[in-house]
Protein backbone atom coordinates (compact mmCIF):
# COMPACT_ATOMS: atom_id res chain seq x y z
CA UNK A 1 0.00 0.00 0.00
CA UNK A 2 1.31 3.67 -0.69
CA UNK A 3 0.94 6.49 1.49
CA UNK A 4 0.26 10.04 0.53
CA UNK A 5 0.72 13.25 2.54
CA UNK A 6 -1.84 15.59 2.14
CA UNK A 7 -2.80 19.69 3.40
CA UNK A 8 -5.29 18.79 6.03
CA UNK A 9 -5.70 18.12 9.57
CA UNK A 10 -6.99 15.28 11.35
CA UNK A 11 -9.15 14.14 14.27
CA UNK A 12 -10.73 11.98 16.11
CA UNK A 13 -14.04 12.45 17.50
CA UNK A 14 -15.53 9.57 19.37
CA UNK A 15 -14.63 6.68 17.20
CA UNK A 16 -15.01 8.72 13.72
CA UNK A 17 -11.77 9.46 11.86
CA UNK A 18 -11.94 12.93 9.60
CA UNK A 19 -10.00 15.53 8.02
CA UNK A 20 -10.41 18.87 7.75
CA UNK A 21 -9.40 20.24 4.23
CA UNK A 22 -9.58 23.64 2.74
CA UNK A 23 -6.86 25.71 1.49
CA UNK A 24 -4.25 28.36 3.74
CA UNK A 25 -6.38 29.96 5.70
CA UNK A 26 -9.38 27.98 5.66
CA UNK A 27 -9.44 27.89 9.48
CA UNK A 28 -8.86 24.30 9.35
CA UNK A 29 -6.75 24.27 13.15
CA UNK A 30 -9.25 26.88 14.78
CA UNK A 31 -12.10 24.55 13.88
CA UNK A 32 -10.43 21.47 14.80
CA UNK A 33 -9.61 23.91 18.03
CA UNK A 34 -13.29 24.33 18.03
CA UNK A 35 -14.07 20.58 17.78
CA UNK A 36 -12.00 19.01 20.34
CA UNK A 37 -12.57 21.74 22.87
CA UNK A 38 -16.79 21.01 22.38
CA UNK A 39 -16.31 17.35 22.23
CA UNK A 40 -14.17 17.80 25.53
CA UNK A 41 -16.75 20.10 27.34
CA UNK A 42 -19.31 17.34 26.54
CA UNK A 43 -17.42 14.76 28.09
CA UNK A 44 -16.47 13.03 24.93
CA UNK A 45 -13.12 11.39 22.94
CA UNK A 46 -11.18 14.33 21.26
CA UNK A 47 -8.04 13.66 19.93
CA UNK A 48 -5.76 15.41 17.27
CA UNK A 49 -4.34 13.16 14.65
CA UNK A 50 -2.29 15.84 12.56
CA UNK A 51 -2.46 19.26 11.51
CA UNK A 52 -1.95 20.98 8.97
CA UNK A 53 -0.41 18.24 6.70
CA UNK A 54 -1.10 14.37 7.63
CA UNK A 55 -0.50 11.00 5.68
CA UNK A 56 -3.29 8.96 5.02
CA UNK A 57 -2.57 5.09 3.19
CA UNK A 58 -5.73 2.48 1.78
CA UNK A 59 -5.80 -0.61 3.86
CA UNK A 60 -7.73 -3.64 2.78
CA UNK A 61 -9.61 -2.39 5.83
CA UNK A 62 -10.04 1.20 4.57
CA UNK A 63 -8.42 4.19 5.02
CA UNK A 64 -5.69 5.17 7.76
CA UNK A 65 -4.29 8.67 8.69
CA UNK A 66 -1.24 8.99 10.40
CA UNK A 67 0.56 11.68 12.04
CA UNK A 68 3.89 12.53 10.66
CA UNK A 69 6.47 12.22 13.51
CA UNK A 70 7.39 15.73 13.49
CA UNK A 71 4.36 17.48 14.15
CA UNK A 72 2.33 15.16 16.17
CA UNK A 73 0.60 16.44 19.07
CA UNK A 74 0.85 19.81 17.28
CA UNK A 75 -1.51 22.54 16.20
CA UNK A 76 -1.15 26.05 14.91
CA UNK A 77 -3.62 28.64 16.94
CA UNK A 78 -2.95 31.83 14.88
CA UNK A 79 -2.20 34.77 17.45
CA UNK A 80 -0.98 32.27 20.00
CA UNK A 81 1.22 29.96 17.71
CA UNK A 82 2.16 26.01 18.07
CA UNK A 83 0.54 24.40 21.05
CA UNK A 84 -0.04 20.43 22.09
CA UNK A 85 -3.28 19.01 22.50
CA UNK A 86 -3.84 15.28 23.19
CA UNK A 87 -3.45 13.12 19.66
CA UNK A 88 -3.00 9.32 18.57
CA UNK A 89 -0.43 8.66 15.99
CA UNK A 90 -3.08 6.93 13.60
CA UNK A 91 -6.93 6.21 13.25
CA UNK A 92 -8.77 4.91 10.52
CA UNK A 93 -10.35 7.63 8.08
CA UNK A 94 -14.19 8.21 7.83
CA UNK A 95 -15.29 11.49 7.01
CA UNK A 96 -13.78 13.90 4.90
CA UNK A 97 -15.15 17.82 5.70
CA UNK A 98 -13.86 20.09 2.70
CA UNK A 99 -14.25 23.67 3.84
CA UNK A 100 -15.57 25.57 0.32
CA UNK A 101 -16.01 28.97 -0.61
CA UNK A 102 -19.82 28.54 -1.32
CA UNK A 103 -22.76 27.11 0.75
CA UNK A 104 -25.40 25.34 -1.31
CA UNK A 105 -28.45 25.45 0.61
CA UNK A 106 -29.56 22.11 -0.68
CA UNK A 107 -26.48 19.68 -1.19
CA UNK A 108 -27.05 17.06 -3.83
CA UNK A 109 -26.99 13.32 -2.69
CA UNK A 110 -23.40 13.23 -4.74
CA UNK A 111 -21.73 15.99 -3.18
CA UNK A 112 -21.78 13.87 0.15
CA UNK A 113 -19.12 11.36 -0.82
CA UNK A 114 -15.78 11.84 -2.26
CA UNK A 115 -13.08 9.44 -3.61
CA UNK A 116 -9.61 9.36 -1.40
CA UNK A 117 -6.72 7.21 -2.87
CA UNK A 118 -9.30 4.99 -4.69
CA UNK A 119 -11.60 4.66 -1.52
CA UNK A 120 -15.12 6.65 -1.33
CA UNK A 121 -15.37 7.95 1.57
CA UNK A 122 -18.12 10.51 3.41
CA UNK A 123 -18.12 13.86 2.46
CA UNK A 124 -19.16 16.95 4.27
CA UNK A 125 -19.04 20.09 2.67
CA UNK A 126 -18.83 23.15 5.05
CA UNK A 127 -18.06 26.85 4.53
CA UNK A 128 -14.45 27.38 5.42
CA UNK A 129 -13.80 30.61 8.35
CA UNK A 130 -15.64 34.36 7.26
CA UNK A 131 -18.05 32.91 5.33
CA UNK A 132 -20.41 31.57 8.08
CA UNK A 133 -20.49 31.62 11.53
CA UNK A 134 -18.25 28.90 13.33
CA UNK A 135 -21.57 27.67 15.05
CA UNK A 136 -22.96 26.99 11.72
CA UNK A 137 -19.73 24.86 10.62
CA UNK A 138 -19.82 23.17 14.07
CA UNK A 139 -23.55 21.81 13.20
CA UNK A 140 -23.00 21.12 9.77
CA UNK A 141 -20.55 18.85 11.37
CA UNK A 142 -22.19 17.64 13.64
CA UNK A 143 -25.25 16.66 11.91
CA UNK A 144 -22.67 14.55 9.28
CA UNK A 145 -21.51 12.43 12.24
CA UNK A 146 -25.25 11.93 13.32
CA UNK A 147 -24.87 9.41 10.00
CA UNK A 148 -22.03 7.17 12.05
CA UNK A 149 -24.42 6.98 15.36
CA UNK A 150 -23.18 6.55 18.88
CA UNK A 151 -20.22 5.43 17.63
CA UNK A 152 -19.56 9.48 16.66
CA UNK A 153 -20.22 10.02 21.03
CA UNK A 154 -17.95 7.93 22.46
CA UNK A 155 -17.51 9.00 25.98
CA UNK A 156 -14.29 9.40 27.80
CA UNK A 157 -13.78 6.49 30.72
CA UNK A 158 -12.58 7.67 33.29
CA UNK A 159 -10.29 6.31 36.34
Amino acid sequence: MTTVNIHATGLVLGKVGLILRGPPGAGKSLLALELMDQWDGRGLVAKLVSDDRIDIEATAKGLVMRAPRSIEGLIELRGRGIISRPFVRSAPLHLVIDLVDVMERMVEEDALTTDLEGVTVARCPVPRAGKIESRHQLLLIREALRAFGPAGNSRKKTA
